[in-house]
């Protein structure tokens, strides 16, 4: 069933219900609408609203409107009777209605003759990952569906890996988070792991006592409780990405490489850490920031406010002067959308502000638009249009 037949078979339960004074049961069938739409089409399912709608349809040739929206559903149909026409009428009346809120965009007459199309909601990410174990074999994981073997097992949004667990040679397991999801992840000794979207980090499933416990970085950005040395023999914790790499003494640290962006940026929270790159090294301390970039191959470092760089763990995108196309590259990972803007200049202009993740997109850019940082924003085909 297409998404218009749903839209019309929804309208025609609406009406059967309305019409014997029944409340709107119907819309919690309603799979494909997500919550804050049900409310929308709830509210604007007064008796006063429907009128006016009808009042509206008066103006419209029925029997021959109606035929071309049949057409394009490409279904058999015939002119309605004068029997019917009342009921077409409140039918037509919450199917207008339905159309008209801002989820979803419905044009059943187009004088220019272009199909008619529907603007889903662009909805949140969630808690989701791809597991790929030594063998090779993929396992999807999420909050719904549980996994657990021998060495590892699923609990809610994270996977955690035995402690206890030993092997005699290194055996690797990758976790890759997609576009529009985050997961956490707990290593064999202990080290807590939050992934944000679009991220892929290597990891052994048991580390070797008398050995650096070493993981990888593949791309994208992760946020680090690194168990400390003092609990493991001493042994030290290091993580590389790409041609950098951070040795750890027992801390808490954002490190964010995406595959592409020309920088590397390590943020520390707590502990102390010590970064190398192309033969050169830095050390953080709290509340400081290093930057690679992987052009020149330059290696600086400053003081930085590191709520900024953490937010995302909490549930929250927090911006503090930051230019809008890489705001809207934070924003493309997690609500899966392609970003164009109307002029560079737009993707310069600068934007601050705390934005819950848990939001839909319209309103984190009908938050944006009310500081006039934009003019206006177009959603298509889950393309974002800045203007």
């Amino acid at each position: 069933m297409t998404i218009h037949d749903r839209l019309f078979a929804l309208a025609n339960k609406l009406a059967k219900s309305l019409s014997k004074g029944e409340k709107t049961a119907a819309l919690n069938e309603a799979e494909f609408l997500s919550k804050e739409t049900k409310n929308r089409i709830e509210k604007n399912l007064s008796e006063e609203n429907i009128q006016e709608q009808q009042l509206k349809l008066a103006e419209i040739d029925i029997a021959n409107d109606w035929e071309k929206v049949a057409n394009r559903l490409q279904k058999p149909t015939r002119k309605p009777t004068r029997a019917l026409l009342p009921k077409l009428y409140k039918v037509a009346a919450i199917a207008l209605l339905l159309f008209s809120i801002s989820f979803f965009t419905y044009n059943l007459i187009q004088k220019s003759g272009q199909e008619a199309s529907v603007q889903i909601a662009i909805e949140p990410g969630t808690n989701k990952a791809l597991l790929t174990l030594e063998d090779g074999t993929k396992v999807a994981l999420s909050s719904e569906t549980p996994f657990k073997n021998k060495i590892a097992q699923t609990k809610g949004d994270r996977l955690e890996y035995n402690q206890i667990n030993t092997q005699l040679h290194t055996v690797f397991n990758y976790l890759s988070v997609p576009r529009g999801g985050q997961y956490r992840l707990t290593l064999a000794d202990g080290t807590e792991i939050w992934l944000n979207a679009d991220t892929k980090i290597k990891y052994p499933v048991a580390f070797q006592p008398g050995k650096t416990r070493t993981v990888e970085l593949l791309y994208g950005e992760v946020y680090l409780d690194v168990s400390p040395s003092t609990m493991h023999q001493g042994d030290a914790f290091k993580i590389i990405s790409q041609e950098q790499e951070v040795e750890v003494i027992g801390t808490e640290f954002n490190l964010k490489a995406y595959e592409e962006e020309t920088k590397i940026y390590t943020t520390l929270v707590e502990g102390k850490v010590r970064i190398i790159a192309n033969g050169k090294q830095a050390y953080l301390n709290p509340s400081e920031q290093s930057i690679l970039d992987l052009n020149s191959g330059q290696l600086s470092k400053s003081q930085v406010d590191v709520n900024y760089d953490t937010a995302w763990i909490r549930g929250y995108f927090y911006f503090k002067d930051k230019p809008l196309k890489e705001i809207m590259q934070v924003l493309a990972r997690w609500y899966v959308v392609q970003i164009s803007f109307d002029s560079p200049e737009l993707e310069k202009v600068k934007f601050s502000g705390l934005l819950s993740k848990k939001q839909t997109i319209e309103a984190i850019l009908d938050g944006i638009k009310n500081t006039n940082s934009i003019n206006a924003y177009e959603i298509k085909n889950n393309t974002m249009t800045i203007r």
